[in-house]
């Protein structure tokens, strides 16, 4: 099996995300109308009649950038036109054949590459005589299309099947059992991770833009490898700042959401921190954001070579690496106490080194994060937490805690049923959910600890009274935890 490429080019600002979105039938590029958005390779798996190929969105050949990356953008579309089986070239019907169109169609043709000519914004029919002067680029006949309208995007779908050989492509395609979100703000090494990850699984060391520029990364990027036989996606994002500088720019607005986005969809998050540097404002509304999804996050301490080698200066014969990193860690749990439960993993992404762990020990807390306990081993744990401290109570209040189930995973979603929810207060969840980690099989992720009142019932009072033997009893129990499970089934619909 081969998974064939397509790789989508032109120059700036003629459609090429729009026309990638289209195709997928969702949006995977930012479409913004300016030129220069699409940096990195984008790309999507697209069902052909049952076979796949790999769609690849590309920057705009010919722009220059403001940030100086444009040798960068240029050679992230030719690594995309060397790996790609077929490059649908896109021209821009209202400005006709250009310069710069000319220059991308020689180029293509000098390196033998298999190409076919599109040309965008060709809405109706009045639009098709400007499509005939596209056919002079020497690549057989030109078809109008309009990405943004899904105008003839059928016919480009058969001129695609009829230009790939798809002997060999997959016809199905395993869904990843992981989604790896890389986040943390601006040059704290996420792509530089992410190469990392390509160059040990994909041989693709390059597979995005990695610079000293701050806000190199606009898009979110996945990158589909397989590790030990499974199918697994990291999430490149771009780096997060304060709010208020997003204010005013819209690339800038939109990737910062895309980025909240991927750590929704993600199942693990690896939150990356600049150790040569001080724990910041971003940083800290991040790990609130993270803690907010509930979300198993590993804190990754990046440039880890570059901070030790600052303490190495600084204390000399005294400097001990294991000891520095307890410390690193102990000043971590002050400034991101949302996220104290998270593992720490300290990383030279730029030499790959502990890459592989990182992503093994994510594999741990994404099963973590999926397990399932009895309801027996759970009430056990609860037994054995109230009789450690009990919750508190007023002179008109008596609380008193029932029994507990769990009634989702991803998060481990945990209810506790008790006479009254407002009887407990926040204090005792948190000790409820910070006992149940250490009693339970959730020792490094997030848990939803709900509190419900129960409903003022005759068979549930005579019940909790112990006036009915075990058998009714568990019976009881059993069927109140199936009506929590399917009323938290249709919330999550």
């Amino acid at each position: 099996m081969k998974l064939p490429v397509v790789a989508i080019v032109g120059r700036p600002n003629v459609g090429k995300s729009s026309l990638l979105n289209a195709l997928a039938g969702k949006r995977v590029s930012i479409v913004q109308d300016m030129p220069g958005v699409t940096r990195d390779r984008v790309s999507y798996h697209l069902d052909l009649d049952g076979k796949f190929v790999e769609m690849v969105d590309t920057g705009g050949y010919g722009y220059v950038d403001e940030q100086g990356l444009t040798e960068h953008i240029k050679h992230q579309i030719e690594i995309a036109m060397a790996r790609a089986d077929l490059v649908i070239f896109v021209g821009d019907t209202t400005a006709g054949v250009t310069t710069a169109d000319q220059t991308i169609v020689q180029m293509l043709r000098n390196k033998g590459i298999k190409t076919i000519v599109v040309a965008n914004k060709a809405d109706g029919v009045k639009a098709d005589a400007a499509v005939a002067e596209f056919s002079r680029l020497g690549f057989g006949n030109t078809i109008g299309i309009s990405a943004m309208n899904d105008r003839n995007l059928d016919q480009l779908v058969e001129l695609i099947k009829q230009n790939v050989d798809l002997t060999n492509a997959p016809t199905e395609l395993p869904p990843p059992e992981m989604f790896i979100a890389i986040v943390g703000k601006r040059n704290a090494g996420k792509s530089t991770l992410v190469n990392s990850v390509a160059r040990i699984y994909e041989d693709d060391p390059e597979r995005v833009i990695v610079s000293e520029v701050p806000g190199t990364t606009r898009d979110s990027v996945d990158v589909r490898f397989e590790k030990d036989g499974h199918a697994l996606v990291v999430i490149d994002t771009a780096g997060m700042r304060k709010k208020r500088h997003m204010v005013t720019n819209d690339v800038e607005f939109y990737s910062f959401h895309r980025a909240e986005r991927s750590i929704r969809r993600a199942d693990v998050v690896l939150f990356l921190i600049d150790a040569s540097e001080p724990v910041s404002e971003p940083d800290k509304k991040l790990a609130a954001y993270i803690a907010s999804e509930y979300k198993p996050v590993i804190i990754v301490i990046n440039k880890w070579d570059i901070a030790r080698d600052e303490l190495k200066k600084r204390d000399g014969a005294k400097f001990r690496d294991s000891e520095a990193m307890e410390a690193f860690g102990e000043y971590l749990g002050k400034e991101l106490k949302f996220l104290d439960f998270a593992p720490i993993a300290f990383t030279t992404a730029k030499d790959g080194r502990n890459v592989q762990q990182v992503l093994d020990l994510a594999g741990h807390l994404h099963k973590q994060a999926t397990e399932r306990v009895t309801t027996g081993k759970l009430n056990a744990a609860l037994e054995a937490v109230v009789k450690e401290r009990a919750p508190s109570s007023k002179a008109s209040s008596r609380p008193k805690i029932y029994y507990a189930t769990q009634v989702a995973v991803a998060p481990p979603t945990l209810v506790l049923f008790v006479n009254n929810a407002d009887y407990i207060d926040e204090n005792y969840r948190r000790f409820v959910t910070n006992r149940f980690r250490e009693l339970l099989p959730y020792a490094e992720v997030p848990i939803k600890l709900q509190v419900r009142g129960r409903a003022r019932d005759p068979e549930r009072e005579a019940t909790h009274a112990g006036l009915m033997d075990k058998r009714v009893k568990r019976r009881i129990i059993k069927k109140r935890a199936s009506e929590v499970a399917k009323d938290a089934a249709k919330k999550r619909k």
